[in-house]
């Protein structure tokens, strides 16, 4: 028996499964927490919507329930690995505060991921987090919210504004300050999660509390409607908000 076909068909099956190991399932997209496991034990509430994992190429970002962060990661065959964490600082509940700690040190723990489907796992082999992509969750980026639009009956020469992006993410401008962070849709409820923003003093108190009740009211918003190049927002307390697409 000739025991080169043997040795050549044993020689490409090595490398195929070398070839499908080495290269890593597409990680990109955002993605909504749906398990926690640590050594305090399981979180699968339904608070956990509000944690989130946004992963565009070695750019990671998202939202820890009460706070948003940005690192970068390293994705090698099945091993991932993040970079430091910086975070915003906002004062959370403690029990919110807990359960975000425990979300971050999962995440900076994790050195393993899988995909399967719309499933996506990370672990560190004690500690692990499951997402669900954020499309199949009913959280899916709307294309009618997309773009730039503008808050109407402001003060000051600087618009107020919201960006929505097409991955769940969202920036903007307070007249006096950038923002940036995440939303989600789920039919016509749209909230947004913890929001970043830069430091920049405004230049007298009437624009500062502008400033200040724009991000309240985004912070309260559960539901928007569009009405041609017009976008209703409405918080919890029953305010509306109305922006113009620009």
């Amino acid at each position: 028996m000739n025991p080169l076909p043997l040795m050549l068909s044993a020689t490409l099956g090595l490398c195929a499964l070398a070839s499908a190991q080495t290269t890593p399932p597409n990680t990109d997209g955002t993605w909504t927490l749906t398990r926690l496991t640590d050594k305090p034990g399981t979180s699968a509430s339904a608070g956990l919507e509000n944690f989130t994992l946004s992963v565009q190429g070695n750019q990671i970002s998202g939202s820890a329930g009460c706070n948003t962060f940005m690192t970068s990661g390293a994705l090698a065959g099945q091993t991932f690995r993040f970079g430091p964490l910086a975070t915003t600082r906002k004062l959370c509940a403690p029990e919110q505060n807990a359960l975000e700690t425990r979300y971050l040190n999962v995440l900076m723990q994790a050195r393993a991921f899988a995909r399967y489907g719309d499933t996506l796992i990370l672990t560190s082999g004690t500690s692990k987090v499951v997402f669900k992509m954020a499309g199949k969750m009913g959280g899916g980026v709307q294309k009618e919210l997309q773009g730039d639009w503008k808050l109407a009956g402001t003060q000051g020469s600087e618009a107020l504004t919201v960006v929505f992006g097409t991955v769940g993410r969202v920036s903007g401008t307070t007249g006096c300050n950038t923002f940036m962070g995440e939303y989600r849709v789920m039919d016509t409820g749209l909230t947004f999660g913890a929001l970043g923003v830069t430091r920049r003093a405004c230049p007298d108190a009437a624009l500062a509390g502008q400033e200040q009740a724009f991000l309240k009211d985004l912070s309260e918003v559960i539901g928007y409607a569009v009405n041609g190049a017009a976008l209703i927002l409405t918080t919890k307390s029953g305010k509306t908000l109305r922006l113009d697409r620009q």
